[in-house]
């Protein structure tokens, strides 16, 4: 036995404890030393020293097979001038000695950033990098993407292509592609880049890991099997997990683009939740429209800066509500990307009609929910659907809200207290590799309701802002609950597993403004140190 003492061990709102023991893999006593009646005499004692501790973290929605490639990529997040995006791949291009046999591929430009110009990055900029090397740039949200001359010729992109999945591909005056693709489009390039060999995903999996549990991150419900690779990618998480690999717990979520490879998964020999507690099936993942920041979010009224567009409905009402139906009749779960007012009336439309009048009990969730009403919301709550929210979002999107849907649509957007008030199941994430898994910048925006760096002077809708407590709980016991799990993690409670992370500062006391900076002293996977600072 391990017997955890002199610390702060949160337990839920307002209540602490400063003493936990763990038998094996699970928690079997909370509360106070004094108390105690466990005979402790032969268990290992680790002093916390006044630590605070947490359950252990649950991404509830990233792409964690993404993220971990995307480690390893030119970095181009957070670049804040197109000239400077142009000079990096110039830069790369030259020291990595990239020839036309080669690509460079990378993920994370935002063009809101972009001082010099807000431009979308297009062939003719990213030809002053090379005319011969292919160069595949993807925008933060990973819904748009920018492509040289040579990329075009490459990937066989021209006049006549068609996207099969939708998206679009923008022309210039004279009908040929200027370089940019949103949403379904972007499978045109997916599907011809080279891929990593299985042991260099494995390996980027278990860095990325490694990194996850210096976060304090424990579970995650990752979104990497898609469409008709989803066998092959599934079974990589299956090897690692055969080999003792895995120090992260992973719910998977199922990826459909595509429609027609649907059903032939639901054929197969996977299961919702088969599985194990280290690795398990989870709900299917649907998308309607695109993102505010690529101006490709379904709403209901045009843009307030664009009028020429209402954004971008990636299938029609009734292809998601059969798709939808198909997974409710199999037993899946289902989430569904929704981040426009409209795709969000289109996500409940297909819910309500597979329900049929029936109770939420497989749980089915929407994926970011950013530009709502009240009347959603109240839809929302009294359906009991769920809703996964990135609140890390508001870094960025503060600097366009007003801009791409005006004041008024804006004060009814990124409502996370109303939903909460409302007592919607509401779970964190971040959508990595859009942004950093880092949970501790997510609790601050969703806290301070304002930017990390460079704060608006007034806190964006501050009657939105959640509590400290209310911030852990979405990260821990609502991203349990998203995956029936809220009976053996996400609280730290006898019976429950042990899965928890110890920390440098008290979150719960330290100037809100701070939080961004709080770093993990140690984290315990089934009942196991997997991170120690300065090395176990």
């Amino acid at each position: 036995m391990k017997w955890f003492k002199n610390g702060k061990i949160y337990l839920e709102e307002g209540q602490f404890v400063d003493s936990m023991i763990v038998d094996a893999n699970t928690i079997i006593w909370t509360g106070e030393s004094a108390a105690c009646s466990y005979s402790v005499a032969d268990s290992e004692i680790i002093d916390l020293e006044g630590r605070t501790v947490l359950p252990g973290l649950i991404d509830s929605h990233l792409h964690f097979l993404m993220t971990a490639e995307h480690l390893s990529m030119l970095p181009i997040t957070g670049v804040t001038a197109l000239n400077e995006l142009v000079k990096r791949c110039e830069e790369y291009i030259k020291d990595r000695q990239l020839t036309a046999g080669d690509i460079l591929y990378s993920e994370g430009w935002n063009h809101t950033l972009f001082t010099d110009k807000q431009k979308i990055p297009d062939r003719h900029d990213l030809d002053r990098a090379s005319t011969e090397v292919p160069i595949v740039l993807v925008r933060v949200d990973r819904h748009m993407m920018s492509l040289n001359s040579a990329a075009l010729k490459y990937f066989e992109i021209n006049e006549t292509t068609i996207p099969e999945t939708g998206g679009e591909i923008y022309k210039d005056s004279s009908g040929q592609p200027t370089g940019v693709l949103t949403e379904g489009a972007l499978d045109l390039i997916k599907a011809k880049l080279p891929e990593a060999s299985r042991s260099e995903q494995k390996a980027a999996l278990k860095n990325a890991m490694a990194l996850a549990n210096q976060y304090g991150i424990t579970s995650m419900h990752t979104n990497d099997a898609k469409d008709d690779r989803c066998k092959e990618t599934l079974s990589l998480y299956e090897e690692l997990e055969a080999e003792g690999q895995l120090t992260v717990r992973f719910y998977q979520q199922i990826w459909f683009n595509n429609g027609k490879y649907l059903p032939a998964f639901l054929a197969s020999g996977y299961r919702f939740q088969s599985g194990s507690d280290w690795n398990k099936i989870g709900p299917i993942k649907f998308f309607i429209d695109g993102t505010l920041g690529s101006r490709t979010a379904a709403l209901r009224a045009p843009y307030t800066d664009d009028p020429t567009t209402s954004g971008v409905l990636t299938k029609s009402q009734e292809e998601l509500t059969a798709e939808v139906r198909q997974a409710v009749e199999h037993g899946y779960q289902v989430i569904t990307h929704g981040i426009g007012d409209r795709g969000i009336d289109y996500i409940l439309n297909a819910y309500d009609t597979a329900l049929n009048n029936q109770a939420n009990d497989l749980r089915l969730g929407i994926n970011h929910m950013q530009i709502t009403d009240k009347e959603l919301i109240d839809h929302v709550a009294e359906r009991g659907y769920l809703t996964y929210v990135q609140p890390i979002f508001l870094d960025d999107d503060l600097l366009i809200l007003d801009d791409r849907v005006g004041k008024e649509r804006a004060r009814q957007s990124y409502l996370f207290k109303s939903m909460i008030n409302k007592g919607v199941h509401q779970s964190f994430s971040s959508d990595a590799p859009v942004v950093s898994f880092d949970p501790f910048k997510n609790i601050q925006c969703a806290v301070t309701r304002n930017r990390l760096t460079a704060p608006l002077s007034k806190p964006y809708l501050p009657d939105q802002a959640v509590s400290v407590a209310q911030a852990i709980d979405a990260y821990t016991y609502e991203g349990a609950y998203a995956s029936f799990d809220e009976h053996k993690k996400g609280r730290l409670k006898p019976g429950f597993l042990a899965d928890f992370c110890v920390l440098d500062c008290d979150i719960f006391t330290v100037s809100h403004d701070c939080i961004k900076d709080t770093t993990v002293h140690s984290t315990y996977v089934d009942g196991q140190l997997v991170y120690a600072k300065g090395g176990r």
